[in-house]
């Protein structure tokens, strides 16, 4: 198994994360691959209450979830979607490009093929009913054995709230 691909859409993200969650981000820009496709926070956006306090961090981690949902199920064939995915943020910085800054999120993703994913379920099920609790060992070595992992990172202009 290979990380999924990076995704190539004619459409912009906030279009794409709006058709398929109904979550309107104060977002432009691409999808966060690297500085030319960063995604960008916008504070300013006309959807953005101005009474109420500005989460940028919630945006970056909701943007983090939608793509990673977007790679391994919703742009996928129905035969090489995953489920039971995962990520853990591995680190975080604050980077200068062309004198603009970034927040390059680094994560950790696990995810199983929806194949792999119900057998490992139907096993536990199995474990739960019989109350052979001793058979988890072998099943979570099994489920170890066939977890995709790979690493992705996430880059946000973050002009509109730096220094706030």
């Amino acid at each position: 198994m290979r990380p999924p691909s990076q995704l190539l859409t004619r459409e912009p993200p906030r279009q794409i994360i709006f058709e398929d969650y109904k979550i309107d981000l104060p977002i432009k820009g691409g999808w966060g691959y690297d500085f030319d496709s960063a995604c960008i926070i916008d504070k300013n956006d006309p959807t953005v209450s101005k009474g109420m306090p500005f989460d940028g961090v919630g945006i970056e981690y909701v943007f983090v979830e939608k793509r990673i949902y977007e790679e391994m199920i919703i742009f996928r064939e129905a035969h090489e979607k995953y489920s039971g995915i995962r990520w853990d943020l591995d680190n975080q910085e604050l980077l200068f490009n062309k004198d603009i800054p970034y927040d390059r999120l680094v994560f950790n993703v696990v995810g199983f093929t929806d194949e792999v994913w119900g057998e490992i379920t139907n096993r536990f099920e199995e474990i739960q009913k019989s109350g052979k609790l001793e058979l988890m060992t072998e099943l979570d070595a099994y489920r170890e054995s066939k977890a995709l992992r790979f690493r992705r990172a996430f880059y946000f202009d973050i002009t509109s709230i730096y220094g706030q």
